[in-house]
């Protein structure tokens, strides 16, 4: 099933581990070589998910090398996760960090780590935005030329992480609600049960992983600023999420990125879309700069650069960010021993990076005066429970059950309504790539850099446009049972009336909806990467926006459309993009569009 693509890290018993086999010790060296050699080659499969027969073989494999050779890679437990809530410490017990036994899920967290890789490879290579471009240059002097060089190349991911990932709206935090069930006769009350992520409750930025956030094309801002670490930690270039205090009793409230070099942050806000750029509206500022001069942010009573009006003010002052607390990734994979092992082992067109040291930067960004604590970002933990959480809600065992314990725990929604959100929210996703294997494929050659037909070997575009079912099929499909078994072997099963099968059908054709409208907005993206700007708009204008059904890419397509604008020079026409948005980031859209009235127009048409 493609709804395997989008592994769900965290779905599989931790059980599920690959034999180690030992070689005789006077062959084991050249043997296990050839067994990691051919366990990453099988990574490499496009068809693999957690659940495949590679897969299988894959752990076989690495449990074969690991198994033959001596742990010398210096691995304990990083002192920051001692800090972790005790709902979150056992997540590392069930990640198995300590151990060097590789399992099913250890290979789809690599398949997500050598997506990340080859994504931020690609990106990296690619043009610099001009005027950022120049902006870097004249601070080549100040920044010295490799530093200035890893910010072309923070920069690059991030905007390639903003245009390719539409923004939602941040939904509402239930993790610090614990409704305590009610006591009856006196008796002790029971320990409160109510981690939300753990009973599959959706939250801010954990409502996907890394893989499915590359896969579905959009979240909110945290889970956009989670990618961005990811894919910069690729590159060897570390970012934090710079959080501001929070309510009494709640945690710190996450604001914006932070790219360090040397010992400077350097702020870019992934709910504006936006680097924060320096008071004459170029480059990008530090936060050193931030806390230094109040006219940035602005206080109560004076505006600040980033406000719109008195009514849209930048949801951080400066009052805010005297003393930020920095939230670094330390996703459990990560932390592992097996995982550091193999990294040292990994050599040339190998190498990823599959491990962090959470204390070596926690180091770094203490030294700076505006940061008064650091902790692991909870997110990548709190999106391991959530899926695991989430499977259990919609699977079909014990219904009656969970929705009693779901009750009695005084979550905010009813369970009927809540269920219907998660079965929505899988049907548009994950059931849109089960529903057409060409979008899927399509998919994962756009991930790699794939656009277009080379030789013999079809792009992501020539999958898309198979992806694009005609408007005439849909309407056959939905409509003319002999065409659904005809065509697509759907057929009413044995005893059901005429009508049993119609809730079936018309899921099927929204999914098939679904995946034609992600072809034709995802064809405009990529002919945006491939410099082909005329063709790109053409596909994000007039054929995802202008069409007469709404597109669940919408706010994505017009941001793009702006940003293609701009690449052709015609500036007046993305201001009026940008001003004309109502999406999630409408606020940095507007800021963008006042930003570009200087900028000279040029229609390279």
């Amino acid at each position: 099933m493609l709804l395997l693509l989008a592994h769900a890290v965290g779905c599989e018993p931790a059980q599920r581990i690959a034999p180690i086999t030992r070689q005789p010790v006077a062959t084991a060296p050249d043997a296990s070589s050839r067994e990691l050699k051919n366990a990453l080659e099988l990574l490499q499969d496009p068809d693999l998910t957690s659940e495949s027969p590679t897969a299988g073989r894959i752990a076989y494999g690495l449990n074969s090398w690991i198994g033959s050779q001596t742990d010398s890679s210096g691995w304990t437990v990083p002192a920051l996760t001692s800090s972790l809530p005790a709902e979150l410490q056992r997540v590392l017990v069930y990640a198995r960090i300590e151990s060097r036994k590789f399992n099913l899920i250890d290979v789809g967290f690599l398949r997500e780590t050598l997506w990340l890789r080859d994504i931020a490879s690609w990106v990296s290579g690619q043009k610099l935005d001009p005027a950022f471009a120049r902006w870097l240059d004249e601070a080549h002097e100040d920044l010295g030329a490799a530093n200035a060089t890893r910010l072309g190349v923070a920069y690059r991911l991030f905007d390639w992480t903003v245009r390719n990932v539409q923004l939602d709206p941040v939904s509402r935090d239930f993790r610090d609600i614990v409704a305590t069930p009610p006591v009856d006769n006196g008796a002790k009350s029971p320990t409160p049960l109510g981690y939300a992520p753990r009973f599959g409750v959706p939250g801010p930025g954990y409502r996907f992983s890394p893989q499915q956030l590359l896969l579905y094309g959009h979240g909110d801002f945290w889970q956009r600023s989670w990618l961005f670490m990811l894919l910069a930690r690729q590159q060897g270039i570390d970012v934090a999420m710079l959080a501001i205090p929070g309510s009494p009793g709640q945690q710190p409230r996450p604001w914006c990125t932070a790219v360090l070099i040397d010992d400077r942050l350097f702020l870019f806000d992934s709910r504006l879309g936006l680097v924060i750029p320096q008071a004459d509206k170029r480059g990008v500022v530090e936060l050193a700069d931030v806390i230094r001069d109040s006219r940035i942010l602005g206080t109560n009573e004076l505006p600040g650069r980033l406000d719109l009006s008195p009514q849209q003010r930048y949801p951080v002052r400066h009052a805010d960010v005297r003393q930020v607390t920095a939230l670094i990734d330390g996703s459990p994979h990560y932390l592992g021993r097996r995982m550091r092992h193999l990294q040292q082992a990994l050599t040339g067109d190998q190498r990823m990076v599959l491990t962090t040291s959470p204390g070596d930067l926690a180091e770094r960004l203490e030294r700076h005066p505006g940061v008064g604590a650091v902790r692991i970002w909870r997110i990548g933990y709190d999106a391991i429970l959530y899926r695991r959480g989430r499977e259990e809600t919609l699977s079909g065992d014990d219904r009656v059950q969970r929705k009693a314990h779901y009750e009695r725990m005084g979550w905010p929604n009813d369970y009927e309504t809540f269920e219907k959100l998660l079965v929505h929210d899988y049907e548009m996703h994950a059931w849109v790539f089960q529903s057409s294997r060409p979008l899927a494929d399509g998919r994962k050659k756009h991930l790699r850099g794939m656009f277009f037909k080379q030789e013999e070997e079809p792009g992501a575009a020539n999958y898309y446009l198979q992806a694009r079912v005609s408007d005439r099929i849909l309407k056959n499909f939905l409509e003319d049972p002999g065409f659904r078994a005809k065509r697509y072997g759907f057929v009413q099963r044995p005893g059901q009336d005429k009508n049993g099968n119609q809730p079936r059908v018309e899921r099927a054709y929204r999914g098939m909806v679904r995946a034609k409208q992600s072809a034709t907005y995802w064809i405009g993206l990529a002919n945006y990467e491939a410099g082909r700007f005329e063709v790109a708009l053409d596909w994000l204008q007039n054929r995802t926006l202008a069409t007469r059904s709404d597109s669940p890419w919408e706010a994505g397509a017009r941001y793009n459309v702006g940003r293609t604008l701009e690449a052709l020079g015609r500036v007046s026409k993305a201001r009026q993009v940008y001003f004309g948005d109502e999406s999630a980031q409408s606020h940095g859209n507007s800021l963008r569009a006042r930003w570009l009235a200087g900028r000279p127009t040029e229609d390279k048409n």
